[in-house]
C-alpha cells in the first residue's frame, strides 16, 4: 500500500515579518498543510519550525527547543525553504532523501503526483497545464535529492505541445522519462476515507511506474 499525501509532522510557523508571514501561509495553505502557531509559554517544539530572521531571534531568545527541523527562509529563500518544509511534515523518512519523482497523467484534467522516497508529497487534479507544470517545477527546483524525475505517462491523444513544454522546463533540472499510461489508475488509493479522482490515481501509477513493473 502506498501512502499518499498525509502530513506526518506538525508544521510552526514563526515568521516575524508580516508580509513574508502572509506568503508563508498563502503557499502551505495552497498545497494542504495545517500550520501552527507558538503561544508564549511554549519551550519545546517537535516538528518542523518554519522562521525567519526574526522568528529566530524570537525563538532563541525565548529558549524554545526544536526537537525536529529548523527552516529559515531568509537563509534558504521562500521558495526553497517551504519546499523542504513541506517535504519535512510529509516524508516518514527525512534523511536521506534520494529521489524526486513527478507523475504526470495528460489529459481532459492533468493527474500530477509529487513521490519524494516513496512518500506522496503532493497529489493534485488540474485543469490547467500551466498550473501542474508550476507545481512541479516548486518542487523539483527547490527540493534537494540525488535523483530527479519526470515521469510522464503517453497516450494517443497526448499533446505535442505539453511534451514540448514539459521537455523545455525540466531537462535541465531532471531527467524526463516518458512511460505507458495504460491501465496507469487501474488501481485506486484512499486518503482520509475519500476516493482520489481517476487522473490522481493514474499520475500516482505513473510516478511508481518502475516499482509497479519489478524494475
Amino acid at each position: 500500500m502506498i501512502r499518499v499525501g498525509g502530513q506526518v509532522r506538525d508544521l510552526y510557523v514563526v515568521v516575524g515579518d508580516p508580509r513574508k508571514l502572509v506568503k508563508v501561509l498563502e503557499i502551505l495553505s495552497y498545497f494542504g498543510l495545517a500550520v501552527r502557531g507558538l503561544s508564549p509559554e511554549v519551550r519545546c517544539v517537535q516538528g518542523v519550525v518554519v522562521v525567519d530572521d526574526e522568528g529566530y531571534t524570537y525563538i532563541v531568545k525565548n529558549g524554545v527547543a526544536v526537537d525536529g527541523r529548523l527552516v529559515n527562509i531568509d537563509d534558504h529563500g521562500l521558495d526553497k525553504g517551504l519546499a523542504m518544509a513541506i517535504v519535512y511534515a510529509r516524508v516518514l523518512q527525512v534523511n536521506p532523501i534520494h529521489r524526486i519523482v513527478v507523475g504526470i497523467d495528460y489529459g481532459k484534467n492533468i493527474g500530477m503526483a509529487v513521490v519524494v522516497n516513496d512518500d506522496v508529497v503532493h497529489i493534485r487534479s488540474y485543469r490547467s497545464a500551466d498550473k501542474a507544470l508550476k507545481d512541479a517545477k516548486f518542487f523539483l527546483e527547490n527540493v534537494e535529492s540525488e535523483f530527479k524525475i519526470v515521469r510522464l505517462g503517453i497516450a494517443n491523444e497526448i499533446d505535442e505541445e505539453f511534451v514540448d513544454a514539459v521537455v523545455e522546463m525540466f531537462r535541465d533540472v531532471s531527467t524526463i522519462e516518458f512511460v505507458p499510461e495504460f491501465r496507469s489508475s487501474r488501481h485506486r488509493y484512499f486518503l482520509e476515507d475519500a476516493r482520489l479522482s481517476p487522473d490522481e490515481v493514474a499520475a500516482i501509477n505513473i510516478a511508481f511506474y518502475r516499482d509497479t513493473e519489478g524494475r
